[in-house]
């Protein structure tokens, strides 16, 4: 029932990281047009991300029998492929300036403009896929879940911005992702479960182990690393 409140949390934390210290600078500066320019493209991707997550839960709904399972089983080894990707291969690891990027600074109203647009769109639709798997969960909590989280991972990046909690978001992110290997390991042996349960058994918790023990060895083997050196 949490996973999209934690979901959305984290992926409002990579859009709020972009969004908030802009707003913030272009305020303090008086470049009230620039945050104008911010706000409608994030209005216009939230939008956009919205009206496409409707389409697709609304089609989904309307799938039953082989094809739902095939969907739910193709959509859960997807998933998983996407944590691997961006959490484990990738690692995405938030750090946090109060200062906004300096190539985002300079763009033109226009340019900002798209920048908060793309940033709202992508992470929203990439939560979305997420949350596509608690379709078994009442809509209504689904929906509050997820609004909670954005809202939240708004007022952890502002609070810092201001200055006014002095909390890491580095760790916080890292811990979120921690959590979503255990997701995807999750979604791979429910994917795997669904398509191939008849014939494998035990096919559920050997995807989940395939998939959590060399992803969690990746990440603790590189974070080992970095403290080694630190402590050196």
């Amino acid at each position: 029932m949490f996973a999209p409140l934690l979901i959305c949390l984290r992926e409002g934390i990579e859009i709020f990281l972009v969004i908030i210290p802009l707003v913030v600078y272009f305020n303090k500066n008086k470049m009230y047009n620039m945050t104008k320019s911010v706000m409608l493209g994030g209005s216009l991707g939230a939008l956009l991300a919205t009206v496409i997550a409707s389409v697709i839960f609304s089609q989904t709904s309307l799938l039953n029998g082989p094809a739902s399972e095939l969907f739910d089983g193709l959509l859960g080894i997807i998933l998983a492929g996407l944590v691997l990707y961006s959490v484990v291969l990738l690692r995405k690891s938030k750090t946090f300036s109060i200062n906004p990027d300096e190539n985002f600074v300079s763009l033109s109203r226009r340019g900002v403009s798209v920048i908060a647009g793309v940033t709202f769109f992508r992470e929203l639709l990439e939560a979305t896929l997420f949350i596509l798997t608690s379709s078994g969960t009442s809509p209504l909590i689904v929906t509050g879940m997820s609004i909670l989280g954005l809202a939240g991972a708004a007022l952890v990046v502002f609070l810092v911005t201001k200055g006014i909690s002095n909390l890491n978001i580095s760790l916080v992110f890292y811990i979120l992702n921690l959590f979503l290997i255990a997701l995807g390991a999750y979604y791979l042996g429910d994917g795997l479960e669904v398509l191939f349960g008849s014939y494998i058994p035990q096919i559920f918790k050997i995807g989940m182990l395939v998939y959590a023990i060399p992803s969690y060895a990746i990440i603790i083997k590189k974070d080992l690393k970095i403290l080694l050196s630190k402590i050196k």
